[in-house]
């Protein structure tokens, strides 16, 4: 028997805006995803377009009912105390929208909105490849490279702008541009957007990660630099984690981390030299187990729990 309130069965709302896609989805009591909805984001789409067309497709989903709450991962930073988006590289006009008040609004209900990735790592941390863990780092390889941290099921705020922005980690002083402005970022090297870049460098032919990748797999010597100087960057990222962190899971996903599991393992295998012999005993770093719904379903816990954060 599902369970109820006074406007019928408990359903909780969960929104996500990412580098390609838009996504809204339902839950149940518990927080776990009943069904979703995917919009591809167009090209020249701003922040209006992505929330009118969320808006709109959760009503439809929704079928005139109210939500318990709504859970938001926002693909960019978020001002926790304004309740606010700060900068997305990947949309622009974030910065003349109130997403918060505009959901309230649309829904009759409170609004949770986080960093995509901090909500990726609480479906990890308690749903995904994370459990059992009492500390959770998750780190997603995609369009971007970012970061969350979970501590005994509950994301971990260290600020109003966020924590864990390990794509912005500079691993490469003189490395590739980034998008957030300096240069040598974990990002510039490590997204999909980084390793197309690298494959330039390689004079690949096919200028794309998934093709630099499988230039190193047959042993192409420009790739294979490429590849190494790749991992070297991972690897340096995943050594400053464990020593200022220690947590007792790494996650991996997004669509690099998932295509590319024996990078994973070079990088994983070259960290372990980076950081002090006592971290060595619970050094692990496994793939993330719930692929491409993990923020959704992220959003879905943030909604369920009511803005459940560790300060």
């Amino acid at each position: 028997m599902p369970a109820t309130d006074a406007n019928g069965p408990i359903r909780y709302l969960a929104l996500e805006t990412g580098g390609t896609k838009l996504v809204a989805g339902l839950a149940g009591p518990d927080g776990v995803l009943l069904e979703t909805r995917v919009l591809r984001r167009g090209a020249s789409d701003q922040a209006a377009d992505s929330l009118a067309r969320l808006v709109d497709v959760s009503r439809g989903l929704l079928g005139g009912a109210r939500p318990q709450a709504v859970g938001f991962g926002y693909g960019g930073g978020v001002h926790r105390a304004r309740r606010q988006p700060l900068e997305c590289f990947h949309e622009s006009g974030w910065d003349a929208v109130d997403p918060v008040r505009t959901l309230e609004e649309a829904f009759q209900a409170p609004v949770y909105m986080e960093n995509d990735c901090k909500v990726a790592a609480l479906a990890e941390a308690v749903l995904g490849a994370g459990q059992g863990a009492r500390t959770v780092l998750y780190l997603t390889l995609g369009t971007g490279v970012g970061g969350g941290l979970v501590r005994d099921g509950r994301i971990v705020e260290l600020s109003d702008h966020g924590e864990a922005e390990i794509g912005h980690l500079q691993v490469e002083p003189d490395g590739p541009p980034c998008p957030c402005g300096r240069q040598g970022c974990l990002e510039a090297l490590c997204s999909g957007p980084g390793l197309a870049g690298l494959a330039r460098e390689a004079g690949l032919a096919d200028p794309t990660g998934p093709a630099l990748m499988e230039a190193w797999r047959n042993g192409d010597s420009a790739a294979t630099r490429q590849v190494e100087r790749a991992a070297d960057g991972l690897a340096a990222a995943l050594g400053a984690a464990m020593t200022l962190l220690a947590p007792q899971a790494i996650v991996i996903g997004g669509g690099v981390g998932a295509a590319n599991p024996d990078f994973i393992r070079l990088a994983s295998e070259r960290a372990k030299h980076r950081f002090s012999s006592y971290f060595q005993s619970f050094f692990k770093v496994v793939p993330a187990a719930l692929g491409e719904a993990v923020v959704t379903q992220g959003a879905a816990l943030l909604a369920a729990r009511g803005n459940l954060v560790s300060t």
